[in-house]
């Protein structure tokens, strides 16, 4: 009887939709030399792409964005909200797990050779698709206005204004000033909230809609390119492994390291900033090219990188795609990636074997532990409890 009633109901959606035949074109496309693992990317992007949505909405109903509340707010998410710290961790380790992933997409497609082929705006898409993911990452991080985030943000603009010409509006445009104040957070939230979401919906569908017109690339090799599968049931299957893999992980992280909340920011504090991993590499590059030198970490080499990927497939236009055919593309992969991660390393180290630096570090590390151990606190202002903590964060 209830299938009866469902069977009605989706028929009667169909009318008005045309929802089976959207399914089906869905579920049937071709995929030439058959289902793979290393098709996965696309669905587990779009999976943490919507896990950020969905959290990110939660946390906005609890999120204030103003210097004297933004802390408060994510304090009171982290220890009051229910399951308001497991929002937050999957928040932020799916931020970074879009990172991760959306990088060896792109390597992937790089390896592979698939952006060749009548795949230029598929490949362009791409390479914008990561750098608002980045964006993403850089907006959010201010968010929680703990130390952390503060000096780390302020590190971050500083670079931004060290650009030549554009330098110093950019980052009088990006601070809302000439300071971190609730001016800069409000248009931190903002681009984060909804600016770079809707870029990103934009982006992926128009990444979507071009991929069913290029159609899958397949294999490298071609001694499978009369195989052709279609995407359900064994693409599908493979996917959904892959996409409930990586939320297990995420639940995992979030379980066993949740995400830090240090002490609401101070500025006129000597706290040690250092940024998230993602933008370590830029950081320790800045070592290496002091004063006026710092445009070339800063603005060249990222224009250059970045340059390089979208016109990749305008310039590079044989048909050969096996990467041991292609020796300077992955040579050339394995020097940015390879690079990338010893920048990482190495930074990390230096931190550690600098006694200056690895005590204040570790100092700060304990506060922030010692921070993060407390329990929750509605804000004192002026001698009483703020309204938004006493009551939004105590009644809700």
């Amino acid at each position: 009887m209830a299938e009866s009633k469902l069977s009605k109901l989706y028929d009667w959606l169909d009318e008005r939709t045309g929802v089976k035949e959207l399914t089906r074109e869905a579920l049937d496309e071709p995929i030439r030399g058959g289902a793979r693992w290393a098709y996965v990317f696309g669905s587990i992007l779009l999976f943490l792409f919507g896990i950020q949505v969905v959290t990110g909405i939660f946390l906005s109903l609890y999120y204030a964005p103003t210097a004297d509340h933004a802390h408060a707010s994510v304090w009171y998410i982290q220890k009051v909200v229910p399951s308001g710290a497991l929002l937050r961790g999957l928040h932020h380790y799916g931020a970074t797990a879009m990172v991760i992933v959306a990088v060896a997409h792109l390597a992937q497609t790089f390896l592979f050779g698939a952006y060749k082929k009548k795949r230029e705006l598929l490949w362009g898409a791409g390479v914008l698709m990561l750098l608002i993911i980045l964006a993403f990452s850089f907006t959010g991080y201010l968010l929680p206005w703990d130390q952390a985030a503060y000096f780390g943000t302020k590190v971050g603009t500083s670079i931004a204004g060290e650009i030549p010409v554009v330098g110093s509006a950019q980052q009088r445009i990006m601070l809302g000033g000439n300071d971190l104040t609730t001016a800069t957070l409000s248009r931190f939230f903002t681009t984060h909230v909804f600016l770079l979401p809707l870029a990103l919906a934009g982006l992926v569908g128009l990444h979507l809609y071009l991929f069913r017109r290029a159609t899958p690339a397949g294999p490298f090799h071609s001694r499978d390119d009369k195989k052709i599968e279609r995407f359900y049931p064994k693409q599908a299957f493979k996917d959904s492994v892959a996409v409930l893999i990586c939320f297990g992980a995420l639940l995992a992280m979030v379980k066993y390291s949740p995400v830090e909340l240090g002490p609401v920011a101070d500025p006129t504090s000597d706290y040690l900033a250092r940024p998230p991993w993602y933008f370590m590499p830029l950081f320790q590059l800045l070592k290496y090219f002091p004063g006026k030198l710092a445009i070339i970490p800063t603005a060249v080499l990222p224009a250059v990188l970045f340059g390089t990927l979208f016109l990749l497939p305008f310039f590079d236009r044989r048909a050969e795609r096996r990467p041991l055919r292609r020796p300077l593309a992955t040579a050339l992969l394995t020097l940015v990636i390879g690079g990338s991660i010893g920048l990482i390393f190495l930074a990390k180290h230096q931190d550690r074997i600098n006694p200056e630096f690895a005590e204040k570090l570790k100092r700060q590390e304990e506060e922030m532990r010692v921070f993060f151990d407390k329990p929750f606190e509605p804000q004192i202002i002026g001698g009483a409890a703020a309204p938004l903590a006493s009551a939004a964060f105590t009644n809700s």
